[in-house]
């Protein structure tokens, strides 16, 4: 028994030896130029590799150094996609059976451009050369004449970026996800993958994480994300808003969103319609840019004419200094929202400054169009200012003496234009008109009709 023992320790023992010598003498840098040739015939664009190796780390290990994908031959412009370092640790045992059984894939460092031209086609061919490895199991390959099957058991990407750059904006968007670790677990053909993603946006620390089970797309299949988790911290908008000219309005602040949901399919026709998801969405340090809100809303009350430069010279001069303050600062954000039908739904919206509060409700499109609809109550000392100055404002008080005015903030972000409710001012003016003529009208009949005393003969 002990002597059967020692053969059997004395082959493994042989076996790792051999290995250890295999891979300390096999020049696997030879095949490099072989493997850039398949690569570049698989996509299309030109690759270089610098090196190509293996080694033992639980397993046979092959690794690449600094990969590159371009566009076109020439070096110049940025690379669709590169990666520092990209590695596969592959089981020793299934080879024998035939099967390629690669326990992790790791990508260090791997940077990925992705680009809208000016006709809106947009180029994932880096992304998709990246990402092939976590779906390369799902994916059928030709049969050979000896058949090898292959399977991944995780995939794994570390400190990555991704830089996306749109020519059809206007100006053209330049933005960057960066410090994005990836890891993909329990991967296997037409299953659902467990996938953990983490990445800075606008920040200098990792703020967005995104967890859920993912089906890549098949035939047959357009994929899904289920059980999806998004939870955004700290994004400065300034940082990820594409820029406007100078004047245009833009929101500002720091925003916040927890969110769950799903998604159906992956389909990029139809993936914008199926998301369903809700949460929450918080705003700090909120500001609208260049544009007062209150101001731009009585520029737009055109039925009392000269209301605004009325305002300007009758108010106090505390009132002329909040209607002339360029931009609106507001109170902290915090509403809950939907997605649903392809736009950001929000039920209960509710918005504050030290000027008005505004209540409402409306929907911003997934591609950044909005329509909300809500009614803009003028802070109570500021209402009773207005009216003192312009005596027709008191037809838009409501009972509490505020001034209450219907609008839409309608637009496609970042520029939304503020909308008062033209045609109900125009009836509330006008009624309250028709009253107060009326009024005199009745009061002056009945003085001529009342009976005369005889100090009054």
């Amino acid at each position: 028994m002990k002597r059967g023992l020692r053969i059997l320790a004395f082959l493994v023992l042989l076996a790792i030896l051999g290995v250890a010598i295999f891979l300390a003498t096999f020049d696997a840098d030879r095949y490099r130029p072989l493997l850039m040739s398949k690569l570049q015939e698989a996509i299309g664009r030109p690759v270089t590799l610098e090196r190509l190796s293996l080694g033992w780390r639980n397993g046979i290990a092959v690794q690449l150094r600094n990969l590159s994908i371009r566009e076109d031959a020439s070096a110049a412009g940025e690379p669709l996609a590169q990666v520092e370092s990209a590695s596969a640790v592959v089981g020793l045992a299934p080879l024998l059976r035939k099967q390629i059984s690669v326990v992790s894939m790791t990508l260090i460092r791997p940077s990925i451009h992705v680009a809208r031209d000016r006709t809106g086609q947009v180029n994932l061919l880096g992304l998709a050369a990246v990402a092939a490895p976590a779906g390369a199991s799902t994916r059928p390959t030709p049969t050979p004449q000896t058949p090898v099957s292959l399977h991944i058991d995780s995939f794994r990407l570390e400190a990555g970026t991704i830089h996306w750059t749109d020519a059809m904006s206007s100006p053209s968007t330049d933005a960057r996800i960066t410090q994005m670790d990836l890891v993909v677990r329990n991967i296997a053909p037409g299953q659902p993958m467990d996938i953990d993603l983490q990445a800075a946006i606008g920040a200098d620390r990792q703020n967005v994480r995104l967890r859920g089970r993912l089906t890549l797309p098949k035939p047959g299949h357009p994929g899904s994300l289920e059980s999806a988790t998004l939870s955004i911290e700290d994004l400065v908008l300034q940082k990820v808003l594409p820029p406007v000219s100078q004047g245009i309005p833009q929101l500002q602040g720091t925003l916040s969103v927890t969110i769950e949901g799903r998604t159906p399919t992956l389909d990029p026709g139809t993936l914008r319609q199926a998301v369903t998801a809700s949460g929450r969405l918080k705003l700090t340090d909120a500001r609208i840019a260049n544009l007062n809100v209150v101001r731009a809303v009585f520029e737009k009350i055109s039925m009392i004419p000269g209301l605004l430069e009325a305002l300007e010279t009758r108010l106090p001069q505390a009132y002329q200094a909040k209607l002339a303050t360029p931009d609106t600062v507001l109170a902290p954000i915090d509403v809950p929202l939907r997605v649903e039908a392809g736009a950001l739904q929000l039920d209960d919206l509710r918005v504050r400054s030290d000027t008005f509060e505004l209540s409402g409700t409306g929907r911003v499109g997934l591609e950044g169009t909005m329509d909300i609809r809500a009614i803009l109550h003028i802070e109570p000392q500021l209402s009773a200012a207005l009216i003192k100055s312009v005596n027709e404002l008191q037809a838009l008080a409501d009972a509490s003496g505020q001034l209450a005015i219907p609008l839409t903030v309608q637009g496609r972000a970042p520029q939304v234009a503020v909308l008062p409710d033209l045609n109900y001012l125009t009836s509330k003016l006008i009624v309250t008109t028709v009253q107060d003529l009326l009024g005199r009208f009745l009061q002056k009949s009945l003085e001529q009709s009342a009976p005369q005393t005889p100090a009054q003969q």
